[in-house]
């Protein structure tokens, strides 16, 4: 939001102006004080605990970033690093991939080239549905978009794109062995997208979602809710499924504060009897 409109919305609201500064000093203590490598540290243990060796998966991700620059960018998240390690994962193969939210293509190239031997479904909204057209900077740019989109995913062979709904996921017989959510964040959609790809997954399968907030008060359907983690700790109650939490970023801007702090859902189905 440019400097004076936020200016003008303050001074409108002026009863608001101590919280704000109060929360904007606490964040600058959060983040003066941020120890990163006691997060690494719990990164790494969590990463251990799913069986994977984070600093291997690092070091593949990184000789990529340095074949393909474009890889190398500020949305950049730990989820790679967890694709990555999964990658070297010499056990467990990943033959088929599901992506909902296939965004500017990037991620899409990024599992095509982790996972050369794999084939990777990615999907997203119609270019024509106003949620595609209106949000993540898409407005009044939706042809440049998409050609830039169009162009990422056509450097790899094992990717297949389809303009296509999540929702419509219900009506899909294919099974994945592992599926990346990372469509619209609140509520709706997101439980939408959960319970469909435990419905897709294989019973060994694994299921990653991105944008996680354990708290989230001011909620919208896109980019920020705790619609996510909700639905996910009650499948958890359940015991449908079996549930870990990554950081999804370890610098101190993005983690230091635990209220806005987002991070990584991996999870699988369990066994259960109905």
């Amino acid at each position: 939001m440019p400097i004076i409109q936020r200016i003008v919305r303050n001074l409108l609201k002026p009863h608001l102006i101590p919280y704000k500064l109060i929360n904007k000093l606490n964040f600058i203590y959060k983040k003066n004080n941020y120890e990163k490598t006691f997060f690494e540290k719990h990164q790494n243990e969590i990463f251990r605990k799913l069986n994977l060796d984070r600093e291997k998966g690092l070091d593949k991700l990184r000789k990529l970033k340095q074949q393909y620059n474009f890889l190398d960018r500020e949305m950049s998240s730990e989820h790679e690093v967890l694709f990555s390690s999964l990658s070297l994962l010499s056990k467990k193969k990943f033959n088929k991939i599901l992506e909902i939210g296939t965004f500017d293509g990037v991620n899409s190239f990024l599992l095509s080239l982790l996972f050369e031997d794999s084939q990777i479904k990615t999907i997203d909204l119609r270019s024509d549905e106003s949620d595609f057209e209106n949000y993540y900077n898409r407005k009044g740019n939706v042809s440049e978009f998409m050609n830039s989109r169009n162009k990422i995913i056509s450097k790899s062979s094992n990717i297949n794109f389809k303009e296509l709904n999540s929702i419509k996921l219900c009506n899909l017989s294919e099974k994945f062995d592992l599926i990346w959510i990372d469509g619209a964040h609140g509520y709706p959609m997101v439980c939408i997208d959960i319970i469909n790809s435990l419905k897709l997954i294989n019973q060994d399968g694994l299921i990653m979602c991105d944008d996680i907030y354990k708290k989230k008060v001011n909620s919208d359907k896109m980019y920020n809710s705790a619609a996510a983690f909700e639905t996910l700790v009650e499948l958890k109650k359940e015991n449908i499924i079996d549930l870990e939490l990554i950081y999804k970023r370890l610098d101190a801007e993005n983690n230091c504060d635990e209220e806005n702090r987002k991070l990584v859902a991996i999870f699988k189905k369990l066994k259960t009897d109905v």
